[in-house]
């Protein structure tokens, strides 16, 4: 009768733990498989002027505390009696909210403690940043603030590096390329084509041996020779033709031609 008693008693006063988030929306649920990776991470962080240090658990409850859905812990680590040092709730799993964006995740967690003589009385609630760091799981982190000198929505901030928060899908290297390095591949791409296929069908269809299977060979034979002649033409002039000296008609059946009228300045006077 005792051990029934007994077992009644634990099963009455026992609380269950808690090993996931608890969210407000179906949109929330989604958003709690970005954090998985996570889950089985305990974070320590100590504030810049080190009076106090945090725990940290994602979606996951801090163990060792009375109640079973901690999901951020204070500790003072300069108590007055330091075989007693000062233990806060900050925030629970029970009470999560989750924003996300394209590189970032918002964990908050809300229902800690009452604050006791600032912030409205209200209860403490803990904002964690996460940023995205596609090359580590855990990364830098640090606490950013405690920001209690409002009178309501009070908050712990914190910031974390980490790979769960690169929501956004990854993008292939070809949408990067700019239009140029398109028109590159594109231009490469046929003329290697244009190769390939040219062999095979002076080779297989038309008997050809040798250089002659390159496609199109007479005419690439031919190529710089017109490519020089059109250079010629367009970038070089000819020399202006001198005028020629009037001649009355019938000089030339007097045999007086132009060579002549040339040398006539080269006789003797």
């Amino acid at each position: 009768m005792a051990i029934f008693l007994l077992i009644l008693s634990v099963l009455i006063f026992a609380r269950p733990i808690v090993s996931d988030c608890v969210v407000d929306s179906e949109t929330e649920t989604q958003y709690k498989d970005l954090i998985k990776p996570l889950m089985e991470q305990h974070l320590t962080l100590t504030d810049s002027a080190g009076n106090y240090s945090y725990d940290i658990r994602f979606c996951n409850a801090i163990e060792g505390q009375s109640t079973k859905d901690v999901g951020v812990l204070q500790t003072e680590l300069k108590p007055d009696k330091p075989s007693a040092p000062q233990k806060v709730v900050i925030g629970r799993i029970t009470a999560t909210d989750i924003k996300t964006g394209s590189d970032w995740i918002l964990l908050t967690y809300k229902n800690g403690e009452t604050y006791h003589s600032h912030c409205g009385h209200e209860a403490r609630q803990a904002h964690i940043m996460m940023l995205c760091d596609s090359k580590q799981l855990v990364g830098k982190h640090a606490v950013v603030e405690e920001n209690n000198q409002k009178d309501r929505d009070c908050s712990y901030i914190f910031e974390l590096a980490t790979s769960a928060a690169c929501t956004a899908p990854s993008v292939s290297p070809i949408q990067g390329l700019s239009i140029g390095s398109i028109i590159v591949i594109i231009t490469v791409s046929v003329i290697v084509a244009y190769i390939i296929l040219g062999f095979i069908y002076q080779r297989c269809f038309m008997g050809a041996k040798g250089i002659e299977q390159f496609p199109n060979i007479s005419f690439w034979r031919d190529f710089g020779n017109l490519v020089a002649d059109g250079c010629v033409l367009v970038f070089r002039t000819n020399p202006p033709q001198e005028s020629r000296s009037y001649k009355g008609l019938g000089d030339d059946q007097l045999g007086f031609d132009e060579d002549e009228e040339r040398d006539d300045h080269m006789l003797p006077m």
